[in-house]
């Protein structure tokens, strides 16, 4: 039986899966010089240090404009992106027919120039689907909702119907609001945080600033963990707190803030995608939020195959696809800071509080759960419908990256964790849509 997959366009990371796991992420850079392209992971890591021979911007201005070049391979933009398909399909075992999930601010002009690309590549695509569309219509209860989703150099927010079936009804980008510009504000603050605390400008050559971009992904991680992170570059180390990101997000998700108060009915559920659960406060974006698992498009098309698998070489894009049965939907809405907390969510289990939860240290791990343990850490308590969260004597918990000694009602959003431990409970606000 042949091997079906979904290929995810989208300038952050193309993204091939096989069935729906994710074999391969391939962010979209190329650097380009005389003899070589490189592109992709290989591309991202040197970026920083060949600033002038960076090209980021070939998916998002996917066209046949000419660039300046003294590659021959690289004529225009469609040949970079060329270039990535068939790196990718070197990295990988592509499947054998694979769907092509787009991005809805693609022209026709651009989705035809692609599927000529593809075409030439070793891709054998069968299929072409708006992915917002898709991923909404799995697990979408019926309304008028939004998708976020987050590319290199804008934000992309589509409006999805949902009755029967999904449709696209609209999608509008965010300029200037891309992974690279929430990048460039974090590395602003680590930039500063070194200059201040150590007398070291880690943008001073080339190469520390390569470094400092490759290894922000884990300090900023660790910041959203802990609440704060020590950052090392070249034996110095400067400390950041997840307030100090927060605040460098906060003028770029305010602006995708107002595209979303914009699109959105009252009853409209935000999906953003999870590539918003690495942005400081990107939780944050919209009041009913729904963070979608890393792998939803894939399972949208899985689901989905017959539906966007074209029977003719001719593939035509999919805009609307058959929505999720009205009593199968039960969508995890984190509301913000007004929403009582109703679970807590560690791992991939959501708990409900109804009966006290215990949170203790077992083996080195944070762990919560219904049965006291020996030595509890923290007791989770619920009052009228409200959450309390009470640390036992000498326990040292945090909540949302601040050392608490007094009781605390929870509310959806709160993270609860340890200084040295990277796991966090997050409280979290469950709603549930029946038929």
């Amino acid at each position: 039986m042949a091997q079906q997959g979904v290929l995810e366009i989208n300038d952050c990371g193309l993204r091939v899966f096989t069935g729906t796991d994710e074999i391969l992420d391939s962010p979209g850079v190329a650097v380009v010089d005389s003899h070589k392209i490189l592109v992709g992971t290989a591309a991202l890591m040197r970026a920083r240090s060949n600033p002038t021979r960076v090209n980021s911007q070939f998916w998002r201005r996917l066209s046949l404009e000419s660039l300046n070049s003294d590659n021959a391979r690289c004529r225009h933009h469609a040949d970079l992106a060329y270039s990535q398909l068939q790196d990718m399909a070197e990295h990988c075992d592509m499947p054998d027919e694979l769907v092509l999930a787009v991005p809805g601010n693609f022209t026709r002009e651009q989705l035809a120039l692609l599927l000529g690309i593809v075409n030439e590549s070793p891709v054998n695509a069968v299929g072409l689907v708006d992915a917002a569309t898709a991923c909404v219509g799995d697990c979408a209860p019926r309304g008028v909702h939004l998708h976020v989703e987050l590319q290199r150099h804008q934000t992309l927010v589509s409006r999805v119907e949902v009755h029967e079936q999904a449709t696209l009804d609209l999608a509008e980008t965010v300029s200037d609001a891309g992974l690279q510009h929430f990048q460039d504000a974090w590395a602003r603050v680590f930039t500063d945080a070194f200059i201040m605390q150590c007398r070291f400008d880690p943008q001073h050559s080339a190469e520390a600033e390569q470094q400092l971009y490759d290894l922000m992904p884990q300090w900023v991680g660790r910041a959203m963990r802990q609440g704060e992170v020590m950052a090392e570059l070249e034996d110095r180390t400067a400390k950041v707190s997840l307030r100090q990101l927060q605040d460098a997000s906060t003028p770029i998700l305010s602006r995708i803030r107002a595209l979303l108060d914009n699109l959105a009915d009252p009853s409209s559920v935000v999906f953003v995608s999870h590539r918003w659960a690495d942005v400081p406060a990107g939780a944050q974006l919209a009041e009913r939020i729904h963070l979608l698992p890393h792998n939803s498009i894939a399972q949208a098309v899985e689901k989905r195959w017959y539906e966007v698998h074209s029977e003719t070489e001719a593939l035509r894009l999919v805009t609307a696809v058959s929505a999720a049965p009205a009593n199968e939907v039960a969508v995890q809405v984190n509301a913000t800071a007004e929403a009582a907390a109703t679970h807590l969510l560690f791992g991939h289990r959501a708990l409900a509080a109804q009966q006290p939860l215990f949170v203790s240290w077992q083996e080195g791990k944070l762990n919560i759960t219904p049965t006291p343990p020996e030595h509890p850490a923290a007791t989770v308590t619920n009052h009228a419908g409200r959450l309390a969260l009470r640390v036992d004597a000498g326990a040292q918990l945090m909540l949302n990256g601040e050392a608490i000694a007094a009781p605390v009602n929870l509310t959806a959003g709160d993270r609860i964790g340890a200084m040295d431990f990277d796991e966090v409970i997050t409280a979290i606000s469950v709603e549930q849509y029946g038929a």
